[in-house]
């Protein structure tokens, strides 16, 4: 379902999670382990870290957010020639927003709640995900693109 296209996200996901990865923990890890193991599994520990009234944010699901989000940033880059940023902005609950912009445009306003459950059922739909931003941010850039230029 995903063909070309959704490969190029997902290598560019598992891009900014190893550049993420100082120590080198996902270093003999496979691309599709890496994505299955942050993507795709339940946290052990959900359900009893809320009972216990527990509520910081794991290292692990900032990880996944800013993979994904900075290589849809990279990708809306790689196709547009402008210049994007990412920005996210979550409380210690994990409850917040994402931005990418380039220039005074807004390219995508995601608000995210509880960043712990940030997952998906599979990787098709990650990055069938992934590309319908890519490609509304690609649409505003079109009709918008002398706000992008400021």
């Amino acid at each position: 379902m995903v063909a070309e296209r959704g490969e190029e996200i997902l290598k560019e996901i598992v891009n900014q999670i190893r550049a993420y990865d100082t120590y080198g923990t996902w270093e003999k890890k496979s691309d599709h382990d890496i994505l299955n193991h942050l993507f795709l599994t339940k946290p052990e520990k959900q359900a009893s870290l809320s009972l216990m009234g527990h509520c910081e944010v794991d290292p692990k699901a900032l990880l996944k957010l800013h993979a994904y989000f900075k290589a849809i940033g990279v990708l809306i880059e790689k196709s547009s020639g402008l210049l994007t940023s990412v920005v996210i902005n979550l409380d210690e609950e994990g409850n917040g927003i994402v931005l990418i912009y380039s220039g005074r445009l807004i390219l995508v306003n995601k608000s995210i709640r509880d960043a712990n459950k940030f997952r998906f059922k599979s990787l098709d739909e990650m990055a069938l995900q992934a590309q319908k931003f890519i490609d509304k941010a690609l649409e505003l850039l079109e009709k918008y693109r002398e706000v992008a230029n400021i």
